[in-house]
């Protein structure tokens, strides 16, 4: 269904990931254009874009005091950045290929970030040092994710498989089985102990990190599903796919409730306002969209 979003930014090539800030106040996006631009939500103007990068920013994302944004890149490096003044705070190195993914962890202490040399790598968020390399997966890692509590993360990958670990520790607590595809996204619930993944065979796929085990799968994308993320308070589910449409599901009914003709490429990234209002949706079409759930759910 169309629906007009309440803004649309633009980079001057295809957006990968938006993320908005703790305070639900901006909105930073990535783009392989090599940067990464901070948004006013407000009067809808740029703030910052962020250049240092020497290739496409793959992910963005905001340590939850709100001060410090961190980046990733195809250029095998995370950066972290000054909020207030949009000024280069550090620059993390490890990475022997791309780096496509990246994710902080919701108690601030640690960032995760995995890509073509087929390890996720586990920083110190404080200390900007390398703590783990975890190894398991046979192919490109092309998500991760960390739990609520943040002991868990999680890791998805083009071979299909899916991989638990101790947060901690780095200790692998074992595979989740049943995807039929490569696994593109990965996000937790607020709360308890369910995860949802997106997967290069069109589905959305509702797990357990207990038991390990898929309890659901949602058919919606024809083809790829690119992304997927809960609301704050976990009633709903948001994923975006190849086919340029955002969708919004019921969680607690597993139904799709409304279909967004959002995008006319590949959705790549969806993510909640922290006050669960708004959903911010960025396209390989080269726009981030925010829209307003209110006025698309009545």
């Amino acid at each position: 269904m169309q629906f007009e979003p309440t803004h649309t930014f633009r980079h001057p090539n295809a957006v990968y990931d938006a993320s908005f800030s703790p305070d639900g106040k901006l909105l930073a996006s990535a783009s392989l254009d090599n940067t990464a631009k901070i948004w006013d939500l407000e009067s809808g103007a740029e703030r910052f874009t962020l250049r240092g990068h020497g290739d496409g920013v793959c992910t963005v994302e905001f340590l939850p005091e709100g001060k410090k944004l961190v980046t990733a890149s195809l250029d095998k490096s995370l950066r972290v950045w000054d909020v207030a003044t949009g000024t280069a705070l550090a620059t993390l190195s490890g990475h022997q290929q791309y780096i496509e993914c990246m994710a902080t962890s919701p108690d601030g202490t640690l960032l995760a970030s995995g890509g073509y040399d087929n390890v996720v790598r586990v920083w110190d968020a404080a200390a900007g040092a390398q703590k783990f390399v975890l190894a398991g997966h046979s192919d490109a890692i092309y998500c991760v994710a960390f739990s609520a509590d943040s002991k868990l993360l999680a890791s998805g990958s083009y071979d299909q498989s899916l991989l638990l670990w101790d947060a901690a520790s780095g200790e692998q607590l074992g595979p989740l089985t049943g995807h039929n595809g490569s696994v593109e996204g990965i996000a937790f619930a607020p709360a308890g102990d369910r995860f949802a993944t997106a997967s290069g065979d069109g589905q959305i796929r509702i797990c357990t990190s207990s038991s390990r085990v898929v309890i659901a799968e949602l058919a919606g994308h024809p083809n790829f599903a690119k992304c997927v993320a809960y609301s704050p308070d976990g009633k709903l589910l948001a994923s975006g796919g190849r086919d340029g449409e955002v969708l919004l599901w019921a969680t607690e009914t597993n139904t799709q409730l409304k279909k967004i003709e959002s995008h006319e490429n590949s959705v790549y990234s969806v993510d909640f306002s922290p006050d669960g209002k708004r959903l911010a949706s960025a396209s390989f079409d080269r726009t981030i969209k925010v829209w307003d759930l209110d006025a698309i759910l009545e």
